[in-house]
């Protein structure tokens, strides 16, 4: 498949759409990659090697599995341009724009300008990166791939708090899949007196689910104990060298 350079809302459904506020702000969108780019990007999903990180198989850039399918494949090519750039930063702080002016966001929004930076495995473990060389307003994207299998599972978390957004979008669907667990669970407040409770997101094909890393963003994957095939997905965030919300 050969796709030439192509404007990033070609490659992914900009619109901002609505946001749910319940159990906390976040956003649902079906079909967000466009047809032909997220048929290949299934069709050529990498077999992901166990390594570090939530699901323990991924591919991260710099990853030569990863760096191989950017360099080879044009769709994925597409996806990794269609993401790092301004106009995905803008995008992503558009469509979350009262959370961040809400007062939470420790980072000034009206500088924010995208650079390119790649943070090292070691670094993403780490609660702080070392040796910060950037500004706070200089956001950057992480554009992961992850693949589950029977076993894997999240307890209720926050992610780092130098994360803006984290965004997942699966290429696959846990109904086709038999999975037994593996939704994506949005945790109410504890001790909350509203009425309603969590929400579960099942996987499905190009679904795409996203949501700001305040400090009030729980959420968890319940223990997937059986599937026909691997829960395969993206997690793309936008973040900061620097932490981005109050603890």
């Amino acid at each position: 498949m050969m796709l030439s350079r192509v404007a990033p809302s070609d490659v992914l459904n900009l619109d901002i759409a609505p946001v749910a506020k319940r159990p906390f702000d976040h956003v649902l969108v079906e079909g967000f990659i466009a047809d032909d780019v997220y048929g290949e990007l299934c069709r050529s999903f990498p077999v992901c090697p166990p390594r570090i990180g939530p699901t323990g198989y991924s591919c991260y850039w710099g990853d030569p599995e990863y760096d191989a399918l950017v360099d080879t494949n044009s769709a994925w090519r597409a996806l990794f341009d269609a993401t790092h750039c301004q106009a995905f930063m803008s995008y992503c702080l558009a469509q979350f724009h009262d959370v961040f002016n809400s007062g939470q966001c420790t980072i000034d929004i009206d500088r924010a300008e995208f650079v390119s930076y790649q943070e090292t495995r070691a670094n993403k473990e780490r609660r702080n990166i070392e040796d910060v060389k950037l500004a706070p307003h200089q956001l950057w994207v992480r554009t992961d791939i992850h693949q589950a299998h029977v076993g894997y599972f999240r307890v209720p978390h926050l992610d780092h708090r130098r994360r803006l957004i984290s965004m997942l979008i699966y290429l696959c669907d846990g109904d086709d899949n038999e999975m037994i667990g593996g939704d994506l669970v949005l945790h109410r407040k504890k001790k909350s007196w509203l009425r309603w409770g969590d929400v579960s997101v099942r996987p499905k094909h190009n679904r795409m689910v996203a949501f700001t890393c305040h400090p009030g963003s729980w959420h968890s994957v319940p223990v997937v104990t059986s599937q026909s095939a691997p829960r395969n997905y993206l997690q793309i965030t936008l973040s900061s060298s620097v932490d981005a919300w109050p603890s």
